[in-house]
């Protein structure tokens, strides 16, 4: 393989990497904004519950709006689980691109340190033949005198 044909591997590694960090940092503010509404929800039924709560205590409450706050809490609840499945789904996604970039990185290094063997074998080489020229055109000088 030659020192071009690792530099554009190295160039598409770059490239998946970008494009794993870029769907990474996408699944993560997803997450965030997920993880927003259950922190949403959540509060709004903690507020919802406590308001039920005080309006018990002060006996301010009949049965269709004690039958109300147990059917909104209901819907809730339910609510609630379902975004925490959505949160949990996310959280796995997450994780599953954070492994992806991971690995992006690591295949981009193995492919740098191997160019860069290659550039400096190349070097080396370059270095030996014009060392060889060198010493061949001196020998010849030193022959014709």
């Amino acid at each position: 393989m030659t020192s071009k044909r690792i530099s554009r591997i190295l160039e598409l590694k770059q490239f998946a990497r970008d494009i794993c960090e870029t769907e990474f940092k996408k699944s993560l503010e997803s997450l965030q904004t997920e993880k927003a509404k259950l922190n949403l929800i959540e509060n709004k039924l903690q507020k919802t519950f406590f308001d039920y709560k005080k309006m018990y205590q002060d006996g301010l409450i009949n049965i269709y709006e004690l039958e109300m706050f147990y059917d909104y809490l209901i819907h809730m609840n339910k609510q609630a689980a379902k975004q925490k499945e959505v949160v949990s789904r996310k959280t796995i996604d997450v994780e599953k691109k954070k492994d992806k970039v991971v690995s992006a990185h690591k295949e981009e290094k193995i492919i740098e340190i191997i160019h860069n063997r290659m550039l400096k074998e190349e070097s080396k080489d370059s270095d030996r033949k014009e060392q060889k020229e060198l010493d061949l055109n001196f020998l010849h000088r030193k022959t014709r005198q």
